[in-house]
């Protein structure tokens, strides 16, 4: 597997005759590979400028731009912006202007997404793209997408931007990619372009040829530096159109990629609430689902109650085995396959934390002391004092520590000249902590 140097970029925008029925987010990709500092500060610029302007923004940079978060990303997004690299097939292209043929990808900071044919694919699970339909997808700087990589124009450049775009336009997504500076398209349609006809012809380069390859028309000027396939009438979402992203219910998705039809259909509204179920221990909750579909859609609703316990129905009660704090999340998913979701923290019992000692050791003049909160809720803004012998207001070192989350241990280290000496982790008592009396240890 090889992918391009040239900066990959996709947008997928939202038509405003499809769209009122079914908002959602714009998703922001950039540098997956941490190598192109040059996308990254475009992708930037581009949503700041969105956000300014009030539309809804989810942002991947970097090692964030994994394979799941952008497929999730993906879910219901009226546009996808996508700055990286472009994928190919060790073999399929020989780097020097020949033959490329597919299929290719988008590059992420652990793997690939690939196209098949209408269709995209991580690892051996093939699945339409998450996106509604007639959606716009823009690409920008990308290797293959306009027939270009790096400074190579391909000897077969309309098979390839066809086979490109498959992956998006199987969805019925509209595309459109460039190999310019910039993404001029994207400011055309905020400027007040109408579709993509009208920012066409205000940009660098007008496309005004156009041949069919395999049944489909690729609008592509000779040894041109756009493409396009699709219908021109497409356009870009408003930001009124936009909402927050919603994380529940792409992971949701993501468990099955079975394909959802936004088209002409609302998604569920998803929300619900809990209190103390009434029985005897402190931990049992009941939770109710107040989701609905406005659509009159059948729903089905499911649970994860945050310690790997699952539930479905409208009203279902759960014992946690430990006091603390868990996410709780509910999905409810139409009969077209549309999923919206809700998260919300519990507090369950009485959590608290818990600070013991778990290891000293001493090499050199160093110190080192490592501390572990067994409780069920995090630790906030402590000190740990170590002093010579058993009681000292002299001899002594101390060490702060913002914040020691349940479950989680610390090594601290501080210069200690003695052999021996005792140590007290949150010396001043200002942690409320479920056991006051395993601070202290000597060594």
């Amino acid at each position: 597997m090889r992918y391009g140097k040239i900066v990959l970029a996709v947008f997928i925008l939202s038509s405003i005759i499809t769209l009122p029925l079914a908002e959602a987010h714009i998703l922001i990709i950039a540098n997956s590979r941490s190598d192109m500092g040059e996308a990254y500060d475009e992708a930037r610029k581009v949503a700041t400028t969105l956000k300014n302007k009030g539309y809804h923004v989810l942002e991947l940079y970097n090692g964030s731009a994994t394979v799941k978060n952008i497929l999730k990303g993906m879910y219901g997004a009226d546009a996808v912006i996508y700055a990286g690299h472009g994928g190919y097939m060790r073999g399929n292209y020989d780097d020097n202007g020949g033959y490329a043929s597919p299929p290719f990808s988008l590059v992420a900071s652990d793997g690939y997404i690939w196209g098949d044919g209408e269709m995209m694919r991580e690892g051996n699970t093939s699945f339409y793209a998450p996106f509604k339909d007639t959606i716009p997808v823009i690409l920008f700087h990308a290797c293959f997408s306009t027939g270009w990589v790096d400074e190579y124009e391909v000897k077969n450049p309309v098979e390839t931007i066809y086979h490109f775009s498959r992956m998006f336009t199987g969805s019925g997504a509209n595309y459109y990619a460039t190999a310019w500076d910039g993404a001029e398209i994207i400011y055309d349609f905020l400027n007040g372009a109408a579709n993509f006809q009208e920012a066409n012809q205000r940009n660098w380069e007008v496309i005004n040829n156009s041949s069919v390859y395999n049944g489909t028309r690729v609008w592509r000027n000779e040894h041109g530096y756009a493409a396009f396939v699709g219908d021109w009438n497409g356009t870009f979402p408003r930001a009124n159109q936009t909402t927050p992203y919603d994380d529940a219910a792409a992971e949701e998705w993501y468990a099955t990629k079975t394909r959802p039809n936004f088209t002409d259909n609302r998604p569920p509204v998803c929300d619900f609430t809990y209190a103390y179920s009434g029985s005897t221990s402190i931990r049992a909750l009941r939770f109710q689902s107040t989701a609905y579909d406005p659509d009159n859609d059948n729903i089905i609703l499911k649970w994860r109650f945050g310690d790997g316990s699952t539930a479905t129905g409208s009203t279902v009660t759960h014992t946690y085995a430990r006091e603390g704090y868990y996410t709780v999340t509910l999905t409810a998913t139409d009969s077209k396959g549309v999923i919206s979701g809700k998260r919300k923290t519990v507090k369950v019992g009485n959590p608290r934390p818990d600070l013991v000692v778990t290891g000293v050791r001493k090499s050199g003049s160093t110190l080192y002391i490592t501390i572990r909160n067994q409780g069920t809720d995090a630790a906030r803004n402590f000190y740990t004092r170590v002093w010579y012998g058993k009681y000292s207001t002299r001899n002594y070192k101390q060490v702060y520590s913002r914040t020691l989350n349940p479950g989680a241990s610390v090594t601290l280290k501080t210069y200690y000249r003695y052999q021996r000496g005792t140590l007290k982790v949150d010396y001043f008592n200002g942690v409320l902590e479920k056991s006051e009396t395993n601070n202290l240890r000597t060594f």
